[in-house]
């Protein structure tokens, strides 16, 4: 059965793509902005669903709100410690990863993620000291 594309939908999808791995709350901002009649509980079940179908990428960062990526290729984030800003790592992310790890535990690998944390360029211009 094909997902019905709503004009909700859409809207919630061009606000995904304006912002930079928003959270849900900065989609629902933006959206709301535009289109007062559209509810936050709308936006938020539409982005898990987006999620859930594989239209958008869910990002679980240790220590961070959940965040929402359109860009669903495989690819890298780098998130900010002391203002939360993700972005996007311009290199490969390649899966099954060119050299196996040797002990798995026993695990089938079927995927895996990484995190790279640091401090953003307009964070480091701000404090002399880091946060």
């Amino acid at each position: 059965m094909q997902e019905r594309q709503t004009k909700q939908k859409r809207i919630i999808y061009d606000a995904l793509k304006a912002l930079d791995h928003p959270t849900a709350t900065e989609v629902y901002g933006y959206v709301h902005g535009r289109y007062p009649s559209i509810s936050r509980a709308t936006v938020f079940r539409v982005l898990g669903g987006f999620a859930e179908t594989g239209k958008a990428l869910e990002l679980r960062m240790a220590g961070a709100d959940v965040r929402y990526d359109y860009n669903v290729s495989r690819h890298y984030h780098v998130h900010c410690r002391c203002c939360g800003r993700v972005a996007d790592l311009d290199m490969p992310a390649e899966f099954p990863m060119p050299v196996s790890p040797k002990d798995a535990c026993g695990f089938l690998l079927e995927d895996f993620r990484v995190e790279y944390s640091g401090v953003c360029p307009r964070c480091r211009e701000k404090a002399a000291v880091p946060c």
